[in-house]
């Protein structure tokens, strides 16, 4: 506990004493006083020689939970009505936050017709999208580490890999804004290195994250451990390079609904991404080329002609339009999606 968590724990003990809630007040003091104990060494936890990697203490929602309860207990001393409501129904949701993150709640999402975009369920002003990761070669996997941010690796007969792009906005348009902004920026830094972006479809992609997942215990920050690990689903976080934190789950029946796995172990040293990467892939294999790949380099390669010089429409079928690149390759895309690949490649 460091000198700010135990200067807010005095201020919130003072308030709590001068409000009356003595009991408050005495819970900060010990609470307090065990805060000074000696620190015993820290044992490491090896199973099947892993190192055990464990979530960081979370002082800010701690933080935030104590200066909404004490809001509370203020609003009732001086008798307000909807006010210790309001504080009341903030402290449940911070304290109840970790509960409903763990079991998927938090991170359900319901998608948007005609669009790429997924909504919150809980929070309206969180929009995502996902964009699967195509590569123009089978040995360029190194590509997807210049990624930054949520990545999800699905393993299986046929391995994949997406990037979450997650953003806050009022209404659909300013989404819809963001998320392209952000897939045109990641696009062209990972064009560099033979890999490409596809936005997916909204229905296509609540398909891909309906699934039930149980989550894996045994985080581990040894890269080779972690490739290892039985899993289906792989979420992971990145920030320069780093891998910030990480998830491993496997995948249960019947499928539930569509929902964004969260990464929450974080690793005491944060190894490269490009190494986990190549780990990954030695164990688990990775995505190939596919007819998606010639397309979208031929798009990236011809970005300063207009974008519909480059491609042409070839007809219609089973809602999806089939559409044609300047090197000859031809995809099947929903008008969402085509739309999409305008405005990040164009």
């Amino acid at each position: 506990m460091g000198w700010g968590a135990r200067l807010l724990v005095v201020l919130a003990g003072l308030v709590a004493l001068a409000l009356g809630a003595w009991p408050i007040f005495l819970l900060g003091l010990v609470y307090l006083a065990y805060s000074f104990r000696k620190p015993r060494a820290k044992r490491a936890v090896i199973v099947k020689q892993q190192v055990l990697a464990r979530p960081g203490r979370p002082w800010g929602r701690c933080a935030l939970g104590c200066a909404l309860l004490l809001l509370a207990l203020a609003a009732v001393a001086a008798g307000g009505t909807l006010s210790p409501v309001a504080f009341s129904a903030g402290w449940l949701a911070v304290f109840l936050w970790p509960l409903a993150r763990r079991s998927g709640v938090g991170g359900r999402v319901v998608p948007m017709t005609d669009s790429i975009l997924l909504r919150s369920r809980l929070f309206p002003l969180r929009w995502h999208a996902l964009a699967e990761v195509k590569l123009e070669a089978q040995d360029q996997p190194r590509g997807v580490a210049a990624l930054d941010g949520r990545l999800l690796v699905f393993a299986g007969r046929s391995p994949s890999a997406f990037q979450v792009v997650s953003v806050y906005a009022l209404g659909y348009s300013a989404a819809e804004e963001k998320v392209l902004r952000a897939l045109r920026r990641e696009t062209r830094t990972l064009s560099q290195r033979g890999a490409h972006l596809l936005p997916l479809d909204s229905r296509d992609a609540a398909k891909r994250l309906s699934l039930t997942l149980e989550r894996l215990d045994v985080g581990t920050q040894d890269l080779e451990a972690v490739s290892s690990l039985p899993f289906d689903v792989f979420a992971v976080r990145t920030e320069e390079g780093l891998v910030v934190s990480h998830r491993a789950f496997r995948v249960s029946e019947p499928a539930g609904p569509p929902f964004i796995p969260h990464s929450d172990l974080a690793p005491a040293r944060r190894p490269l991404f490009a190494e986990l990467v190549e780990e990954i892939q030695e164990r688990h294999g990775w995505p190939g080329p596919d007819e998606f790949s010639p397309f979208l380099a031929a798009l990236d390669a011809s970005r300063a002609e207009p974008f519909s010089d480059r491609v042409v429409a070839r007809g219609e079928a089973e809602g999806k339009v089939s559409v044609e690149a300047p090197e000859g390759a031809e995809v099947k895309l929903t008008r969402a999606q085509l739309r999409a690949v305008a405005r990040v490649y164009g």
